[in-house]
């Protein structure tokens, strides 16, 4: 059931209610196992990249997962449940077991930790440095990814895909110098 719900989503989403145009797909041929970041400006924007990335898993805020249906519908679809708002080892731990025990896994995280409908470059957010960590605790690459921004409904939908980021490794023990990472990451995918 959950499966046939998808897929009708995605159809919906992606032939109807928008038209989705991909650049430069050739760069997940690349990897087998990657980091996919992407700004965060809709509900749709996880359903933008599925029709294009197999086997994604993705980071979802604790939250969603207090419905007993929406919960279910999300780990189905491979999400993991962290919380946002403090350090949570527990779901950094299960992500860590992920990432080491499955190949040609790719992992869904939102470097602006939520839904962002302004501009980023006009304003002054913190971008959550999860995905560096991650990456440099795993030393997978980091796929950064535009999509566009609040588009209208029935409207182009630009998915961008960029060429691999490696944060500096030195960021796990210097936390000025994550945020410098996790603030160059965000910067990247804006400029796509």
């Amino acid at each position: 059931m959950y499966k046939l719900i998808r897929n009708i989503i995605i159809g919906f989403v992606c032939h109807i209610l928008f038209h989705i145009k991909y650049n430069n797909l050739e760069i997940l041929d690349k990897y087998d196992k990657y980091i996919i970041c992407p700004n965060h400006s809709r509900i749709f924007d996880p359903i933008f990249l599925y029709p294009k990335i197999e086997n994604m898993y993705s980071v979802a805020k604790s939250e969603l997962f207090r419905n007993k249906f929406v919960a279910n519908f999300l780990t189905y679809h491979k999400a993991i449940p962290i919380e946002r708002e403090k350090k949570d080892i527990k779901g950094t731990k299960q992500i860590l077991k992920l990432l080491k025990e499955h190949n040609n896994i790719r992992l869904l995280i939102f470097p602006e930790g939520g839904i962002y409908e302004d501009n980023y470059k006009y304003n002054k957010r913190n971008t959550k440095t999860g995905a560096i960590c991650i990456s440099n605790l795993t030393k997978l690459p980091i796929i950064p990814v535009h999509i566009t921004q609040r588009p209208c409904y029935f409207s182009k939908v630009t998915v961008t895909f960029g060429n691999a980021f490696i944060p500096d490794i030195k960021a796990l023990k210097n936390k000025e110098l994550l945020n410098k990472e996790a603030s160059k990451l965000i910067n990247i995918i804006y400029n796509l």
